[in-house]
């Protein structure tokens, strides 16, 4: 038996419990996780409390990375070893043509082991503490997808990072100066401000939508911002189109605005603008271009170049409720780790 944390019903972070479940061998195409920490990401939030893209099969397993050992290996995969040193990464099962299923919900890395797919299972730089392991990999693949693989962020860009305290923005920010590009970073507390500039931002912009584009169009000398980087959208959408240059390439990776989008069509015409509405799955549902991800990740993680910000490390199952408070206060700088 091993503990893990479930939930029988959507609420607040007080529905999440610790449960024992049964250790089963893993099937042939899965492997086992002794999972030794696991990062904190909005998705789980919004899961746990109904408002996700899939529906909670109950009970529900929760959590979508972690870091640990391999403990157990199913029969046909090959290449990893019992003890190697891994990462689950953020992954969803989905059909031919691409429809998300609503079966991820019964894996979860929250819990002492986790079984999932093969192919959500990753090598990690053996320095690596497990910590920062749990703490890279939904940040920096999601900024892979979104700026590399669709943006293609070059020196020459000005990039716009919104809610740019999160890790996964973060971790977009890091993403863009290693290229060398441009990055102005929006958040709403003064209070960031110092952070995000030690962070790397060239500029950051406090304040609400109204402000933001004509901070944008000052700070560009009126050419606006080449790529933005948002997991926002709904109503910032039109102060977005406001603020992007002609040709700009506007990446959209979340909905955390629950309002349904409204900007001139014939603005973002008249600028020819890219809208990508984008999901880290269409990255890790992918092998091939899951490795390319993972190669560009691992290399930077090795070097160094790639540091996660941490914001809280709290410690044991028991306090997975209150990481999931953390997180919804709105107030974390970086990432949150459960470490075991």
């Amino acid at each position: 038996m091993s503990a893990v944390v479930q939930f029988h019903a959507t609420g607040g972070p007080e529905v999440l419990q610790i449960e024992q479940v049964s250790d089963e061998p893993p099937g042939p195409h899965h492997i086992t996780v002794r999972v030794n920490a696991f990062g904190i990401n909005r998705a789980e939030c919004m899961l746990r409390s109904g408002t996700y893209a899939f529906n909670p099969i109950f009970p529900c397993r929760i959590g979508t990375e972690g870091a640990g050992t391999v403990e157990a290996i199913g029969l046909d995969i090959h290449g990893f070893n019992i003890g190697d040193p891994v990462a689950i990464i953020p992954f969803v099962l989905a059909d031919a043509n691409g429809y998300w299923q609503d079966e991820s919900s019964k894996y979860g890395t929250y819990g002492e082991v986790a079984t999932v797919p093969a192919g959500a299972v990753v090598r990690v730089p053996h320095k690596l503490s497990s910590v920062t392991s749990a703490a890279s990999w939904m940040q920096y693949l999601t900024a892979w997808g979104g700026l590399v693989y669709y943006a293609d962020v070059t020196p020459e860009d000005t990039v716009l990072v919104t809610a740019a305290s999160s890790s996964a923005a973060l971790g977009g920010l890091q993403l863009c100066k290693d290229i060398g590009a441009r990055v102005i970073a929006v958040t709403r507390s003064e209070e960031k401000v110092d952070r995000l500039l030690a962070a790397g931002a060239d500029n950051v912009l406090v304040g609400s939508s109204q402000d933001l584009v004509p901070k944008v169009l000052e700070i560009t000398r009126g050419r606006g911002a080449t790529v933005i980087y948002d997991p926002i959208s709904g109503t910032l959408a039109a102060a977005l189109i406001g603020a992007a240059s002609p040709e700009a390439r506007i990446i959209c990776y979340g909905d955390l605005s629950p309002a349904n989008i409204d900007f001139s069509a014939s603005e973002a015409l008249t600028k020819r603008v890219n809208i990508k509405f984008y999901s880290l799955y269409d990255v890790t549902r992918r092998p091939e271009r899951l490795q390319q991800a993972h190669d560009y990740v691992y290399r930077r993680l090795e070097k160094n170049i790639f540091q996660p910000i941490i914001d809280t490390v709290f410690y044991g199952l028991m306090s997975t409720v209150d990481a999931h408070r953390r997180m919804e206060s709105n107030s974390q700088f970086g990432k949150i780790v459960v470490k075991l």
